[in-house]
């Protein structure tokens, strides 16, 4: 028997799958925690001079209650001329006092001879307003004015680990084995989530984000693709639909949690703490079929169906695996040649096509991230607005799932790219507040669905011998626009204040106008070769044309056009002809609403 007659032995859906399921949801609700909880470990807070520390009005009872207003007044310069500042007075700066000068909340400093209105940087470092955050990074580490780029510059290198992480975990999972891969990224994973609530300074805060990040998506890429091996095909989309929603339940415990810790340790602590959990199900894991048996070790895989049917409760044939079949298998893959990325880039409407997906995968993390990041800016409360930007994630998934499949992919990802680009452009002149959210979440909506849709789009455009190649190119131009994000943030900060809405929401403009140019997949059978892939929505100027009939709608075990938004999860996984069956719950919902239609 063959590895893909084997493995449905084992049951779609047994306890094996459910535990391996299970612990790809809690890999992304702590994923969540990691990526999202710096939105409160570093929240910006008002912040000011420094000056004489020692007085506190004790002398005069009148000004006891308001003492700090009083010492504002004083002591602090206006805002620099050109600045966007909210406060009335200098964040970093204040006045030089006179020699000899004694603290008197009714003699203004002009009164004092030699008193020349020079303002200078703040002497005693920083007072920090604790209302609403009680500590964050910035407050305790004194990452404000000349050191006000260092948070931002923390989450690119969070970032910057994804990326690493993603390409370093993917390889080695097929060169090491997705067990190994998972086990050695939770360690790291773990390891500096822990690190980070013991950070001393910025600089050590920084290296431990960094080997979070790494670890995170390390173990998630060998884990993700463990969990679709082993699940029937009728499940995936179900599953990656519901995982993805556990990703958005990670916003409501952040905010929660965050409502009521306001310090960043203890946040930081209480978040990351569960992260040890994720130890339990390694009890469990079980290393990948294909890939020992890709790998020419039969026996342990036999092992591993073995332990599985054990748990599944499913009764195996005494002989599982024809190792002549196996040694042929062996023997053609060792003499084809591995594609690469060249191969998406030698010919034009291919290397087109790839540009213009590998944009919007950029284009989709950077306005994602960023409007995740940046919920504080929106002049509701901060804690509701982030629980609200996760919780509209959950109905974007949901019409993600079935709208590729009633529009389209080209239909539904131009048009969502659109009306979210130009909904981040809209909020810049609708002052902070209530309507501002409301029109924010609205492009949040749009943004994750179609970072949702992408992922299918992508894996039908793409032919078979250079898929998982293209994915991989995409996922990187992903990473990039994650690592972009707080940096253009930053610039909201340090030059015009609407500038991260009119980058986010020109890019996402722009994304959704090209997509048009793009061929519509649905419908359509899989590229199987080279060939097929560059043919594929080839314009007449590129001398082709489509090489599959419009009004073809005969669909083979290949299409996905009725997959879904994670149709990767099967298109990536089944490239063998087998009887036309409705897969998934969508596809077979969506037959029943046809049907009913017609009665």
């Amino acid at each position: 028997m063959k590895v893909d007659d084997i493995i449905p032995l084992l049951g779609n859906f047994g306890f094996y799958q459910f535990v391996l399921i299970c612990y790809l949801g809690l890999n992304n609700i702590v994923g969540c925690f990691t990526s999202l909880g710096n939105v409160f470990y570093a929240a910006e807070t008002d912040h000011w001079c420094n000056v004489l520390p020692n007085e506190n009005c004790s002398n005069w009872a009148e000004f006891q209650d308001n003492c700090t207003d009083v010492k504002k007044s004083i002591f602090l310069p206006p805002p620099e001329n050109g600045s966007d500042s909210e406060y009335p007075y200098s964040n970093c700066k204040q006045w030089q006092l006179p020699d000899g000068y004694v603290f008197d909340p009714y003699v203004p400093l002009s009164d004092y001879d030699g008193f020349t209105y020079v303002d200078v940087l703040c002497k005693n470092g920083w007072e920090f307003d604790t209302s609403q955050y009680k500590t964050t990074t910035i407050s305790e580490f004194g990452l404000v004015c000349d050191q006000g780029s260092l948070p931002s510059l923390a989450q690119t290198i969070y970032f910057s680990g994804l990326l690493v992480g993603s390409f370093v975990g993917g390889s080695f999972s097929d060169w090491i084995g997705r067990k190994k891969v998972i086990i050695i990224g939770q360690c790291l994973w773990v390891a500096g989530v822990l690190a980070t609530t013991f950070s001393v300074n910025i600089y050590m805060y920084m290296a431990v984000r960094f080997i979070s990040g790494f670890g995170n998506i390390a173990s998630y890429v060998g884990l993700y693709v463990l969990v679709l091996e082993v699940i029937g095909k009728s499940w995936r989309t179900a599953v990656t639909m519901f995982v993805g929603m556990l990703y958005a339940v990670g916003y409501f415990f952040i905010a929660t949690a965050g409502m009521y810790v306001r310090q960043w340790r203890p946040l930081s602590l209480y978040l990351n703490v569960t992260s040890v959990v994720m130890f339990i199900p390694l009890i469990f894991l079980q290393e990948s079929i294909r890939w020992l048996v890709s790998k020419g070790r039969p026996d342990e895989a036999e092992k591993v169906i073995r332990r599985i049917a054990k748990m599944n409760r499913k009764t195996l044939p005494d002989v599982l695996f024809d190792k002549e079949d196996i040694m042929k298998e062996m023997e053609t893959k060792e003499s084809t040649i591995p594609p690469s990325v060249i191969n998406l880039y030698k010919t034009p409407n291919m290397a087109v096509k790839t540009l213009n997906m590998q944009w919007n995968w950029f284009v989709n993390s950077l306005v994602y991230f960023g409007l995740s990041q940046s919920t504080n800016d929106l002049g509701v409360d901060d804690y509701w607005a982030f629980f609200v930007s996760g919780a509209v994630e959950i109905p974007a998934l949901l019409y993600a799932t079935f709208g590729v499949e009633w529009f389209g992919r080209k239909l539904n990802t131009g048009i969502l790219e659109l009306i979210g680009g130009a909904a981040c452009l809209a909020t810049i002149f609708i002052p902070a507040g209530i309507w501002r959210t409301v029109v924010a979440m609205v492009g949040k909506f749009c943004i994750s669905a179609t970072f949702s849709i992408v992922y299918v789009y992508s894996t039908e455009l793409f032919p078979t011998p250079i898929r998982g190649v293209g994915l991989g190119l995409c996922s990187f131009a992903a990473r990039a626009g994650g690592m972009l994000s707080p940096i253009i943030l930053l610039l909201g900060d340090t030059t015009i204040e609407a500038l991260p809405l009119i980058l986010f929401g020109a890019s996402a403009l722009v994304a959704g106008v090209l997509v048009f140019f793009l061929p519509e997949t649905r419908g359509q059978k899989l590229p199987q070769t080279l060939k097929e892939g560059e043919e594929i929505g080839k314009c007449r100027c590129m001398g082709g044309g489509n090489i599959y009939d419009e009004s073809d709608v005969e669909l083979d075990d290949g299409d996905t056009a009725t997959e879904g938004v994670f149709a990767i999860s099967n298109a990536a996984f089944d490239q063998k002809d087998e009887k036309k069956e409705y897969r998934d719950f969508s596809q077979q919902f969506t037959k029943n609403l046809r049907d009913s239609s017609h009665m």
